[in-house]
C-alpha cells in the first residue's frame, strides 16, 4: 500500500460525509492496512510456491486449529478419501475471534528445514517449529474454549489481542518446540501435502447407547486415519452430570472383536478408577498404536463403557 492518498479518500471529500460515514471510511482503511501488513490476514498462497511454504503453512493453520485452511494445503488423492466437512468435524475447530487470536498468535511462528529432497513432482521435508504457547495468558483464554472466547466483549478481544501482540515481542515467552515431517506432490494447482489416507486404517471412538446416564463423554477429536506403527492420541472430555460423587472405570470394546489384537494402548488417563465430584468436568486423553499389516481403508470402532457406582473407591 502506498503512502499516496486515492481519489476518494481526498481531503476535499470529507467535508461532505456525515461523522458516521467518515468514521466507516477510516475504520475500512484502517483494515486495508493491517491486512497488508499482519502475516495472519496475508493473501491466499499461490500456485507457485514452494514445497516448504506449503508445508509450514500447513503447520501454522494446523496450530491455529484452522482446519478449513489446513484442509487446502491437501493433496486431491487424500481429499478423496475425506471430504472438507468431516476433515473440519474430525476435531475440535476454532471459529471467529478465538480463530482470529491464534492466526496472530501463529504469526510468530518459526519453522525451518531439517532435512529435504525436492524432485521435479515429490518433495519430502523434515522441517522443525516453535510457536508460543501463550501460557502466561492461560487465565484469559479459557483453554481455547471458542464459545467463550467468542463471547467477549469487543473491549475485551481488543485488549486481549493487544496482550498477544505485546507477548510476540517478548524474549522470555514460553515457546513449543518440535517437527514434522512431510511429503509433497506436485498437482496443476501446485504443491501439497500427500498423506497417502487411502492406505491407511480408520479408527473411530464411541460410547454405547446404553452407556451410564450420569456422565457425559465427549471426544475432542473422533476420525483418525491411522499409519501402522505410528501413535495417535484420543482428547476426551467426561463430565459427573449427578450431584453426588462418582467413581468411574473404563472398560474397552473394539468392533470387529478380531482387531482387537492389532492395537495396543500406550498411555491412558484411566487406567486406574476416576472419581468425579459433582457436577465435574476432566480432560483426559489416551496413546495407541496400530500394528500389523492391515488392508487399506480397514476400519476399527473403539468404544468407551464406563460404568459408574456412588462415592469413592475403597
Amino acid at each position: 500500500m502506498t503512502g499516496k492518498m486515492t481519489p476518494s479518500l481526498r481531503p476535499e471529500a470529507f467535508v461532505s460525509m456525515s461523522h458516521q460515514s467518515l468514521w466507516i471510511t477510516i475504520l475500512l482503511a484502517l483494515f486495508a492496512v493491517i491486512a497488508g501488513r499482519d502475516p495472519a490476514l496475508a493473501a491466499p498462497l499461490h500456485k507457485n510456491d514452494s514445497p516448504f511454504v506449503i508445508a509450514s503453512s500447513y503447520i501454522k493453520a494446523a496450530q491455529a486449529r484452522d482446519l478449513a485452511t489446513a484442509y487446502g494445503y491437501i493433496s486431491s488423492a487424500d481429499q478423496g478419501v475425506q471430504d472438507k466437512s468431516s476433515y473440519v468435524q474430525s476435531e475440535v475447530s476454532l471459529h471467529g475471534f478465538a480463530l482470529e487470536l491464534a492466526r496472530r498468535l501463529t504469526a510468530a511462528m518459526d519453522v525451518w528445514v531439517i532435512e529435504q529432497k525436492i524432485g521435479p513432482t515429490k518433495a519430502h521435508f523434515e522441517v522443525g517449529y516453535r510457536v508460543p504457547t501463550a501460557d502466561e495468558l492461560s487465565p484469559r483464554l479459557f483453554d481455547w474454549n471458542p464459545d467463550k472466547l467468542n463471547r467477549l466483549s469487543s473491549v475485551e478481544q481488543s485488549a486481549l489481542l493487544e496482550a498477544v501482540e505485546k507477548l510476540k515481542k517478548s524474549q522470555n515467552k514460553v515457546m513449543l518446540e518440535g517437527r514434522e515431517t512431510f511429503d509433497l506432490v506436485l498437482q496443476a494447482d501446485g504443491w501439497k501435502i500427500y498423506f497417502d489416507w487411502n492406505s491407511r486404517a480408520r479408527v473411530n471412538f464411541s460410547t454405547p447407547d446404553s452407556g451410564s446416564r450420569e456422565l457425559a463423554i465427549k471426544f475432542l477429536r473422533n476420525n483418525f486415519l491411522v499409519k501402522a506403527e505410528e501413535p495417535f492420541q484420543v482428547d476426551f472430555r467426561i463430565s459427573n452430570r449427578t450431584d453426588r460423587e462418582i467413581t468411574t472405570r473404563l472398560n474397552h470394546q473394539f468392533a470387529p472383536q478380531r482387531l482387537a489384537n492389532n492395537i495396543d494402548m500406550i498411555a491412558c488417563g484411566l487406567l486406574a478408577p476416576l472419581r468425579l465430584g459433582p457436577h465435574e468436568t476432566r480432560d483426559l486423553s489416551s496413546s495407541y498404536l496400530l500394528r500389523g499389516k492391515l488392508p487399506a481403508q480397514t476400519r476399527l470402532v473403539i468404544s468407551y463403557d464406563f460404568s459408574a457406582a456412588a462415592g469413592p473407591t475403597k
